[in-house]
């Protein structure tokens, strides 16, 4: 007995690994009370959805086997009843309890227990040991078992752990263990505490990492050890969260001077290292924009095809950046239907010599007549003007081609920028001709955007001023 708590071991046997579409299969518990006391209950579990094969394979629970079992709604009352008021005891428990959590909530209750995982208990008590899975823990104890991957096995084998932990290490040492992984947020089982309590809660980058070095992900944040930790006491309603803290084996990190950099530093390296759990920010080779021409004295937006690499050289003004043609089109078109715009006038519609009759959209009032002359040219370009602005790229503000943005905290950093395009941040004036050699002239919206947000409140400075900005005379 621990701590003298009462204890609920459980185990669960899914048809996956993701507790927002998997469903379980079967229950194992043992009711380890604060008198010594025992009871034992379990149940298959009728998850109303196909067993994969893989996972028959691993657990031997067959379709079959579940087809006239009750469903977890059929079990949660009784079941909530056994585990309320228990500490919630589980091999890989982060496991455990975002799939028990999930199907609880599914029935209309909220759980939230006390959890000791026995995955995390093991590693602390025996750091040496070459694998601490529930099959080679049985090894190392000298405990038998002639099944496992079954619920009620793998309880009966967590608890045989429990009583051998407790006799070779002593009571003393199992509940202090015990009384730590309690105080720490619950890390998955591949990090220690030291990986985290090397983090500061500064400003800057983190990159989490998987098997063989394989980069699972980048983010970033102005306090960077909260922010790794928020990763690991979530609840797991996302699926993604918790696959992320299933996956990670390591972690880095760097420091930014505030924000911006931290917000430009996590831009670049998601679209140059291609993060796995990273999809909304991708790089793109091309973006696509208008131009507004004059044609027989109306403004028409022309569309054009950016390529990013080299920068963004143009001194012109433009609207709106789109990643594919469709997508420029598309928005186009929602801001004639929207404000009665003549679709001809804006190059969308096909088919009609220009300039002759009224459009398709005039006849269904849709259009304010620009293609018949009932609407002036002076007031339909102000309008399409004042429309398009909300959308529009500004050319570059600088005379020279090369400003840095000055950002200071604990550290002073000076972020490179060329044309739009972010070179990199560097803090003394020696480092920024290596950055020139290495990095290429790359436009970035998303660069772009973080800029123009933070470029008004920014220290902005030409190359010229930038050796003496560092050697403190400037």
């Amino acid at each position: 007995m621990l701590l003298n708590l009462p204890l609920a071991l459980l185990d669960l046997e899914t048809t996956g690994g993701n507790p927002v579409r998997d469903r379980i299969t079967e229950v194992g518990l043992c009711l380890w009370h604060d008198d010594g006391s025992e009871w034992y209950w379990e149940s298959l579990v009728n998850p109303y959805t196909v067993i994969p094969e893989f996972i028959r394979k691993i657990t031997g629970i067959s379709q079959g086997m579940v087809d006239d079992a009750p469903g977890f709604e059929d079990l949660a009352a009784e079941l909530f009843r056994y585990l309320e008021d228990c500490v919630l005891v589980a091999h890989n428990a982060r496991f455990d309890s975002a799939f028990l959590r999930r199907a609880f909530e599914g029935c209309g209750y909220s759980y939230r227990p006390k959890v000791l995982c026995t995955l995390r208990l093991a590693r602390k008590l025996y750091p040496d040991w070459p694998s601490h899975s529930l099959d080679n823990i049985c090894r190392q104890i000298g405990y038998h078992r002639d099944v496992s991957h079954r619920a009620m096995a793998d309880v009966v084998a967590m608890k045989a752990f429990l009583e051998f932990a407790i006799e070779d290490c002593g009571q003393d040492a199992v509940e202090a263990a015990v009384r730590q992984q309690w105080k720490l947020p619950s890390l998955p089982v591949h990090l220690s505490r030291a990986d985290i309590d090397n983090i500061p809660d500064e400003p800057g980058v983190y990159r989490f990492y998987g098997d063989n070095g394989g980069l699972l992900y980048v983010g970033k944040s102005t306090q960077l050890r909260t922010r790794v930790l928020s990763h690991f006491n979530a609840d797991h309603a996302s699926a993604k969260e918790m696959k992320l803290a299933q996956l990670v084996r390591s972690l880095e990190w760097e420091t930014t001077a505030g924000e911006l950099g931290a917000l430009l530093r996590e831009n670049e390296q998601i679209k140059q290292l291609g993060p796995v759990f990273n999809r909304r920010q991708r790089r793109q080779r091309s973006l696509w924009y208008f131009r507004l021409e004059e044609v027989d004295g109306y403004l028409q937006p022309v569309l054009t095809e950016q390529v990013l690499d080299g920068g963004w050289r143009s001194t012109e003004t433009v609207y709106g950046l789109y990643k594919t043609r469709k997508q420029a089109r598309e928005a186009l078109l929602k801001i004639a239907t929207e404000h009665r715009l003549c679709q001809r006038r804006l190059g969308l519609e096909k088919g009609l010599e220009k300039g002759r009759g009224a459009c398709f959209g005039y006849q269904l009032k849709r259009c304010a007549g620009a293609c018949v002359g009932e609407e002036s040219q002076t007031v339909y370009n102000l309008r399409l003007k004042e429309l398009m602005s909300k959308r529009r790229l500004d050319p570059w503000p600088y005379e020279g081609p090369v400003v840095a943005l000055e950002e200071r905290g604990e550290q002073r950093d000076f972020h490179v920028i060329d044309y739009w395009a972010y070179l990199g941040t560097v803090q003394r004036a020696e480092e920024i001709m290596p950055l020139f050699a290495q990095k290429s002239r790359r436009f970035d919206w998303d660069s772009y955007k973080l800029l123009i947000r933070h470029l008004p409140d920014a220290r902005v400075m030409p190359l010229s001023s930038f050796g003496r900005l560092c050697d403190g005379s400037a």
